[in-house]
C-alpha cells in the first residue's frame, strides 16, 4: 500500500475508529456569572482566548454601552478592548466565544484572574479604527446548554429546510456565472434550478426570508460600520474555491478565507502534543467539515464548560437550526491574519472531542456523544507531466454543508501540486452514492476549466439528493478522477448546410457541418439527418444542438421531468440533465405529434383527440409536441447550435 494511503488510513483510523478523547474533568461548580441587569458602563474586565498555539492569554475590556431588547428579550453588551493586540487586529473570526469577565467594583483588578463570566465575543464591525465587540450574555448560552441536554429534547433530525435544494443550486448557477465556469456546466445548473423552482413553488420567497432572519448575507468584511455576528472563519486552497464556496457557505455562518494549499496543513509543530489539550473556557474550540489529506475546519473559542460536561461556544448560531451533529474538537491556532477588512485566526483541528448538538442562535453547545457520521471522498488527479496523485477524506454528513465540502476536496485536490496549464483539456469522471440506494455516475469534459468545473459539478450532484425536499438521504461516498491534459480538443460549429432544404417525410437529408478547433484550420464532416416519416407537410425547424443546448431544450421535449413527486423521480430527471454528453452533436426534430406528460410519465404517440381528452380530466397532465433526438458522436469536445429551416412537402404518389 502506498505510503499516502497508509498516512490516511492511520489518520482516519486515530478520528473515527478510537475511543474519543476524553474532556478535561468538568468543575464541580458553574463558574460564577453577571447577568446582563448587573453589568454597568465603566466596568472592566478581561476576555480569554488563544492568539497562537493552545496558550490561552487574557486582553484587557471595559463596558461602554448595554443594549437592551435588541430583539425581543435580548440584549447585546458592548466592550471596548485596548489590548494593543486586539486595537491592531481589531475583532478576529475565530474569537467567537472567548469568555468575557468582569470584576466586582473595589475586587483586585490582576488581568486574567477573578472576576466573573458575562458571556461571549461574538459581534464585531468590520475595517474600524478600535476594537469594539458585542458580548452576548452568558444567561442565554447556558439556556442553549440545558437544551442540549434536556430529557424531553426532541429527536435529532438533520432534514433539509424547504427550498433548500433551489438555494442550492441558484446560488452555484449565480457563482458559475462569475466565474465563466463553462457553458455545459452552466446549463445543468440552470436546469437543476429551473427543476427545483418546479417542486419548490414558493421556494424564492422561502430563500428571502431565511435570509432576512439569519441577516448576514455577507459577513463583516462586507458590511463596513454594521455590527455583524462573527464568522467561523475556515481556510480554503485558493481564491477561487473561497469565491464559489462564500455565498453558500456564508449564509450558514461560515467564511472561507483563501490561503496556499502548501500552507493549509492544521497539524501543529513537530513535538507538540495533541491529546494534552482539552476544551477548556478560551481554548479554540474547532469544527471539522473535513479531514485526511487535507484539514477544512472552522474555528471558534469555548465559552463555558458546564459540570455536566456541556461545552458552551461561539456566542451566536452557525446556521441556528436547534438539534444538529456537527463534529467538536480541540485545535492548535497558528497565528492570526491581520486584514484591514476582518482579522481571523488561521487554525487547525487537533482531536475531535464529541460533538456539537445544539446551534441556536445565541451559542452553540456540545457534548462527549457522537452523533454525526462522515462519508469518504476519494479523489484521483492525474496531470500530464506528473504521478498519478490519489487523496482520500472524510467528510461531514450534512445536508447543507456536505454538497459546498465535498466540492472543496476535489477544487483542492486538483490544484495541490500545480495548476492546470494556460492551454488545457479537463476530463473528469465523478461516483456519488447514497444512503437511499440510489448512485450516479457520468464522464464529462471542458476546455480551460481546471478541476473548478469537476468541484461544481460534485457539488451539483450531491446537493441534488442531499437537498432534496422528498426524504432525509445522507451521501455514502464519492469518487471523482481528474485527467488534465495539455492542449484543447474540441471543435466549435461554425456554419451547417443541408444538400437540400425540401424533403419529403421518411427521407435522409446530409448536412455538411463546418468546424474548427482552437489555431486550427476549418474542417468538414457530412452527418445524416432521418426526416420522421409521419412528419407533416409545411415549415418546419430542426435543432443541431451541442450539449449545453440539448440540456436547455430538455425539460420542453420531455415535460414529464418536470412532473416530481418523489425521490426517484427527482433522481431520474437530475440523471437525464447530468448525462448530456460534451461530444455529442444532438438532432433534434420535430415530429408534429402530440404526447403528453402524466404523473412524471411521458406517452408519447397518442392521437391528439385522445391526449386532449385525458388532458381535460387531469389538471397536472399536460400536452406537449413531441421530438425526435438522435445523438452523432463526434470525435472531439463539440460545442456550437444552429437551427435549420426545411420544407416538409410529400409527392402526389405518397398522398
Amino acid at each position: 500500500m502506498p505510503t499516502r494511503q497508509i498516512t490516511v488510513l492511520v489518520v482516519l483510523l486515530s478520528l473515527c475508529a478510537t475511543p474519543l478523547p476524553s474532556f478535561a474533568k468538568p468543575p464541580k461548580e458553574a463558574q460564577p456569572i453577571y447577568r446582563v441587569a448587573e453589568v454597568s458602563v465603566g466596568m472592566k474586565g478581561y476576555g480569554m482566548t488563544v492568539f497562537h498555539g493552545t496558550t490561552i492569554e487574557p486582553f484587557n475590556v471595559e463596558v461602554v454601552s448595554i443594549n437592551a431588547n435588541e430583539t425581543p428579550n435580548h440584549s447585546v453588551i458592548w466592550v471596548r478592548c485596548t489590548d494593543e493586540r486586539m486595537i491592531k487586529t481589531g475583532p478576529v473570526q475565530g474569537m467567537s466565544g472567548s469568555p468575557i469577565y468582569l470584576w466586582a467594583p473595589g475586587e483586585e483588578q490582576v488581568l486574567g484572574k477573578g472576576g466573573r463570566l458575562i458571556g461571549a465575543f461574538a459581534f464585531g464591525f468590520g475595517d474600524t479604527n478600535e476594537c469594539v465587540v458585542g458580548v452576548q450574555p452568558i444567561e442565554y448560552m447556558r439556556a442553549v446548554g440545558a437544551r442540549a441536554t434536556a430529557k424531553d429534547r426532541p429527536e435529532l433530525s438533520l432534514s433539509t429546510p424547504k427550498g433548500a435544494g433551489l438555494e442550492l443550486m441558484s446560488r452555484l448557477s449565480e457563482t458559475a456565472k462569475k466565474m465563466d465556469v463553462p457553458e455545459l456546466t452552466r446549463a445543468r445548473l440552470d436546469a437543476m434550478r429551473d427543476l427545483y423552482k418546479a417542486i419548490t413553488p414558493s421556494g424564492e420567497e422561502i430563500i428571502k426570508s431565511r435570509e432576512k432572519m439569519l441577516e448576514l448575507p455577507k459577513g463583516p468584511a462586507d458590511r463596513q460600520g454594521l455590527a455583524s455576528r462573527m464568522m467561523v472563519p475556515m481556510a480554503v486552497g485558493s481564491s477561487e474555491i473561497a469565491q464559489a464556496l462564500g455565498p453558500a457557505l456564508m449564509p450558514l455562518g461560515i467564511q472561507p478565507f483563501a490561503v496556499d494549499p502548501s500552507a493549509m496543513g492544521g497539524k501543529p509543530p513537530k513535538g507538540f502534543d495533541v491529546d494534552n489539550v482539552e476544551l477548556v473556557p478560551g481554548s479554540a474550540l474547532v469544527v471539522p467539515f473535513a479531514w485526511g489529506d487535507a484539514d477544512l475546519a472552522g474555528a471558534g473559542t469555548v465559552t463555558d464548560v458546564l459540570p455536566d460536561g456541556t461545552v458552551l461556544g461561539f456566542g451566536h448560531a452557525m446556521d441556528g437550526i436547534g438539534a444538529t451533529a456537527i463534529p467538536m474538537a480541540t485545535g492548535y491556532i497558528h497565528f492570526i491574519v491581520s486584514l484591514r477588512t476582518i482579522s481571523y485566526k488561521k487554525s487547525g483541528t487537533l482531536n475531535i472531542k464529541g460533538a456539537l448538538v445544539q446551534d441556536e442562535e445565541t451559542a452553540v453547545a456540545g457534548t462527549s456523544a457522537r452523533p454525526f457520521t462522515t462519508a469518504p471522498v476519494h479523489v484521483d488527479v492525474n496531470i500530464e507531466g506528473q504521478p498519478k496523485y490519489s487523496y482520500d477524506y472524510e467528510v461531514l454528513n450534512h445536508p447543507q454543508l456536505t454538497p459546498m465540502i465535498a466540492a472543496a476536496v476535489v477544487a483542492q485536490s486538483a490544484a495541490a501540486v500545480q495548476g492546470p496549464p494556460a492551454k488545457h483539456m479537463v476530463h473528469y469522471n465523478t461516483k456519488a452514492t447514497f444512503s437511499s440506494g440510489h448512485s450516479f455516475e457520468f464522464e464529462s469534459a471542458a476546455p480551460g476549466a481546471g478541476g473548478q468545473v469537476a468541484a461544481m459539478f460534485t457539488s451539483m450532484l450531491v446537493g441534488t439528493m442531499l437537498d432534496n425536499p422528498f426524504e432525509k438521504v445522507t451521501l455514502k461516498s464519492v469518487d471523482t478522477t481528474i485527467d488534465i491534459k495539455y492542449g484543447f480538443e474540441f471543435n466549435e460549429l461554425i456554419s451547417a448546410k443541408l444538400d437540400k432544404t425540401t424533403v419529403e417525410p421518411g427521407q435522409t437529408v446530409n448536412a455538411t457541418l463546418e468546424l474548427m478547433g482552437l489555431y486550427q484550420k476549418p474542417v468538414k464532416k457530412t452527418i445524416q439527418i432521418k426526416i420522421p416519416e409521419d412528419m407533416p407537410e409545411g415549415e418546419t425547424q430542426l435543432m443541431l444542438a451541442d450539449s449545453a443546448t440539448y440540456t436547455q431544450m430538455m425539460f420542453t421535449m420531455y415535460p414529464h421531468l418536470m412532473q416530481i413527486d418523489s425521490l426517484d423521480k427527482l433522481a431520474k430527471a437530475a440523471s437525464e440533465v447530468f448525462s448530456a454528453d460534451p461530444s455529442t452533436l444532438y438532432v433534434v426534430v420535430p415530429t408534429g405529434r402530440v404526447g403528453l406528460a402524466l404523473k412524471g410519465e411521458n406517452l408519447p404517440g397518442l392521437p391528439a383527440s385522445k391526449a386532449a381528452l385525458l388532458s381535460d380530466n387531469n389538471p397536472n397532465a399536460e400536452i406537449h409536441p413531441q421530438f425526435e433526438v438522435s445523438q452523432i458522436q463526434m470525435e472531439q469536445l463539440y460545442t456550437g447550435s444552429t437551427p435549420i429551416q426545411l420544407t416538409i412537402k410529400r409527392s402526389r404518389g405518397s398522398r
